[in-house]
């Protein structure tokens, strides 16, 4: 598995390619989780387009870090999941919680939207 992570503004990008399941994979997507939970304020942005296959560990690390970051007022939001990933997501009956977008441009046009819309000192 691969992460690129980047900074967009105050919102990190972590970009994913490769499997996320049970034992190294898993664990490395939650250390870059939580790194970009210490090292910011932003949103999360995960792109999983890359990413061909994902198991129940890999969806209880991202339940796990969405609860966190929703702890302190910020979102874990997906990229390009595959459809794959969407009926895992649905069929664990999490899909909702989570904001998913077809870009990242989406992503964040989508949360100037909600800023703006929420006024100011919001």
């Amino acid at each position: 598995m691969i992460i690129n992570k980047r900074q967009i503004g105050d919102s990190s990008l972590l970009a994913v390619e490769g499997v996320i399941k049970l034992g190294q994979s898993a664990r490395f997507l939650a250390d870059a989780l939580k790194r970009s939970l210490a090292e910011g304020d932003g949103h999360v942005l995960l792109d999983l387009s890359d990413v061909n296959y994902m198991d129940s560990t890999g969806i209880g690390e991202l339940v796990g870090y969405l609860v966190r970051l929703r702890a302190e007022e910020r979102k874990l939001i997906l990229i390009r999941p595959s459809e794959r990933i969407v009926q895992l997501l649905t069929v664990a009956g999490v899909a909702s919680l989570f904001p998913i977008h077809d870009s990242v441009a989406e992503a964040l046009a989508a949360e100037d939207r909600t800023v703006r819309a929420a006024g100011p000192g919001a």
